[in-house]
C-alpha cells in the first residue's frame, strides 16, 4: 500500500492538547516526522488507506495531502 506525505492541522482550542493528538495520529498508523506545536501541524507519512482515520481524531481541523510541485523549467518525466 502506498504511503503519503501528510500535514495534520489541529485546531487552536485543542493546541494544550497537541501532544495527545500527535499519540493518536501514531496510533493510527501515522510516521510523525515533524511536530510544529507552535503553530499545531504534525506532519509525516500513513498508508493512503488510513488518512480518513487521522481527520476523524479529537481536535485535528483538517488533513492536507502533500502534493508534488516541480520547479520551474524541470523537464517532464519520462
Amino acid at each position: 500500500m502506498p504511503k503519503l506525505l501528510v500535514s495534520i492541522i489541529v485546531e487552536q482550542t485543542y493546541l494544550i492538547h497537541f501532544s495527545e493528538i500527535e499519540e493518536r495520529c501514531k496510533a493510527a498508523g501515522m510516521d510523525v516526522q515533524r511536530q510544529m506545536t507552535t503553530v499545531g501541524v504534525i506532519s509525516g507519512t500513513i498508508e493512503a488507506s488510513r488518512v480518513k482515520v487521522l481527520a476523524q481524531i479529537q481536535g485535528v481541523q483538517h488533513v492536507e495531502e502533500s502534493r508534488d510541485v516541480g520547479v520551474l523549467g524541470d523537464p517532464p518525466e519520462k
